[in-house]
């Protein structure tokens, strides 16, 4: 399916859209992927390190027809269910780039956290994920068994930054919504020096607040495959109807 993708407005505003007739008849030897992370992630972060790899950007999905093909640096692996290592194995296994694996938030904590944590660094993951609710002393239990980052993600301004770093926290994930840029900012001031990773939201302005406050990588989430498949089928719609219009013009 080689028709444009136009859902979002992040995703709009980077696409390179093709005639669709263009699209419909020929094939490119070198297709870029689908679904572009915008240029200025790139450009403007600085990076987190991850073993080997500097990640600028990372997507938010668990579904591989987007993480195939989509071009952002990383991927981030979070799902509101239980922490399940056949989907990290599946997902490690398939993505052709570093892969972060949550292990714990509200719902799940202590033993089955830590079992989690030590199976995603057996099967390669490349850092692990707590949610906010998670307890620090879990945390310290992680940091013990695992060689990899662990990350915490945070929602608001009002939280111990310093108990998480002094538990082992490597990395913030900041998801903020609106108040994202703010919580960044505080994190510089209340935690210096510690790489911030960001949720992008849905316009191009507030990746660059994002950015410009501080965040060292951005994490997007892409159009569902339902989005994708209503954009596909319109534009599908719309060249059949030219093409009809057209050939009746001969009759």
């Amino acid at each position: 399916m080689d028709a444009s993708i136009t859902n979002g407005s992040i995703w709009e505003s980077e696409s390179v859209k093709r005639p669709f007739f263009l699209n419909l008849f020929t094939t490119s030897k070198k297709q870029s992927k689908k679904i572009a992370t915008p240029h200025i992630i790139a450009e403007k972060c600085n990076g987190i390190l991850l073993g080997k790899f500097n990640i600028k950007s990372l997507i938010f999905s668990t579904d591989m027809a987007l993480i195939e093909n989509n071009d952002s640096d990383a991927v981030l692996a979070v799902y509101p269910f239980t922490p399940s290592s056949k989907i990290m194995k599946s997902l490690i296994d398939f993505a052709d780039k570093p892969v972060i694996c949550g292990v714990g938030g509200g719902l799940t904590q202590g033993k089955v956290s830590l079992e989690m944590a030590i199976a995603a660094e057996s099967m390669g993951a490349a850092a692990v994920i707590v949610n906010q609710p998670f307890k620090n002393k879990d945390i310290e239990a992680i940091k013990r068994k695992v060689n990899i980052p662990i990350i915490s993600s945070v929602s608001i301004k009002e939280f111990s930054f310093r108990d998480r770093v002094n538990a082992g926290v490597d990395v913030f994930h900041v998801t903020g919504g609106s108040n994202t840029a703010s919580i960044v900012e505080h994190i510089k001031y209340a935690a210096p020096c510690y790489p911030i990773i960001a949720t992008g939201g849905k316009t191009i302005v507030n990746i660059q607040s994002s950015i410009h406050s501080g965040a060292d990588a951005i994490v997007l989430t892409p159009p569902s495959s339902g989005e994708l498949f209503k954009s596909i089928m319109k534009q599908y719609r719309t060249g059949y109807n030219k093409l009809k219009n057209s050939l009746n013009q001969f009759n």
